[in-house]
């Protein structure tokens, strides 16, 4: 019988053990995705807050308003009425627990909420919507969410202009999305997307938001067409555009490389690639300046658009600097943009996704709006 039970013990408790086990898991999984991160305009944190998750929605406390957004905001809670009042930027909110509706200065305006904000615990909570909707109508504010990384950017809207100012609108970017045609595929997806397809589409979706924001837009390709190194740096130059961006994607041996990468062309990297002779255009040689002249400008635009897609990456993009021949006979600012690593699963499955191109596109366009805004500033000021 002693033998009997000796044996039988540990399998009686293997179904408590591997409880724990899977309870701790779920535990340790719940905890590392528990905060949400809040981003100023110029991309630094201004926060790292809990959330609660009810019902696949986030929800964060009322308090969060006067960290992130207002720190002279009050926010007086009835318990018995459950009904939270906030009074920030010179407005006053009415919101009751479990009621979608939202009056601003009751009686001026009233707005529907996708989820009702909650008492939890018995502490007022707003769900994630509340931020992206309301806070716009507060201040001169926009609101951007990343679901997949959890983090909310709350910026002015002087960054991120409907209208582009005039000295502006004379400018010119170039798009170059790379490879193209039936035996320039790029680099392939396991699950068969390629890389000229994924930056042809970025370079469209950036095309069509600049129509919107009164930027002129000009892509190296439109289409599923090959085109040859010289072909793109001839149409590059030939229209005098005032940047260049130049679309990849990578790929890696190592399935853990994921990530955004930028580059810049510095003839003072280690490895010089040798270059192809350009054909001289018309009857005569033009006078031009190389790439190597604009190597602060590009770092410069590269360093704004860093900030910018941060928003969207997992981890800090970083910028290199490599003698390069994609731009090394491009006579503007330029860099290149390597979108993720199409041989990683987690980048290939973003890159397929419209919604996360279009956020990218839009990280771009900002990028543009903000540098050209910048330089056009600097040029006031020193009286060109």
């Amino acid at each position: 019988m002693w033998l009997r039970n000796m044996w039988l013990r540990p399998f009686e408790t293997l179904p408590i053990f591997l409880f724990i086990v899977i309870l701790v898991s779920a535990t340790h999984g719940i905890a590392q995705a528990s905060t949400v991160r809040f981003i100023g305009g110029e991309g630094e944190t201004l926060a790292e807050v809990e959330f609660t998750l009810h019902q696949e929605i986030v929800y964060l406390p009322a308090e969060t308003l006067k960290t992130v957004f207002d720190s002279e905001m009050t926010h007086p809670y009835d318990h018995p009425r459950k009904q939270l009042t906030l009074k920030t930027k010179g407005k006053e909110l009415r919101l009751r627990m479990g009621n979608t509706t939202v009056k601003i200065d009751p009686g001026k305006q009233t707005f529907i909420l996708n989820a009702p904000p909650l008492a939890i615990q018995g502490q007022p909570m707003l769900p994630i919507d509340f931020f992206k909707q309301i806070l716009p109508h507060l201040d001169d504010v926009e609101v951007q969410y990343n679901h997949t990384l959890q983090r909310i950017r709350i910026m002015p809207k002087t960054v991120w202009a409907t209208e582009i100012p005039d000295g502006t609108r004379d400018w010119i970017i170039i798009i170059d999305p790379g490879h193209g045609g039936e035996d320039d595929l790029g680099c392939k997806s396991q699950n068969g997307l390629f890389e000229k397809d994924v930056v042809l589409n970025v370079a469209k979706e950036i095309q069509k938001l600049s129509n919107q924001h009164g930027l002129s837009i000009r892509l190296t390709r439109d289409q599923d067409i090959k085109k040859t190194r010289i072909q793109r740096v001839q149409t590059t130059n030939r229209n005098q555009g005032q940047l260049f961006v130049s679309l990849h994607c990578n790929a890696s041996f190592l399935p853990n490389h994921k990530g955004i990468r930028l580059y810049i062309n510095n003839p003072n990297g280690q490895i010089r690639f040798k270059t192809t002779a350009l054909p001289v255009l018309g009857k005569k040689r033009l006078n031009i300046l190389t790439q190597v002249n604009f190597l602060k400008q590009s770092q410069d635009f590269a360093s704004v658009l860093q900030k910018e897609l941060n928003f969207l990456a997992e981890n800090p993009i970083v910028i290199s600097e490599f003698p390069l021949i994609t731009l090394a006979d491009v006579h503007m600012p330029a860099v290149l943009l390597e979108l993720g690593y199409l041989s990683n699963i987690d980048d290939a499955t973003r890159l397929s996704n419209p919604d996360h191109i279009a956020e990218i596109a839009e990280g771009i366009i900002r990028a543009i709006q903000k540098y050209s805004t910048s330089v056009n500033q600097s040029a006031n000021l020193n009286g060109f």
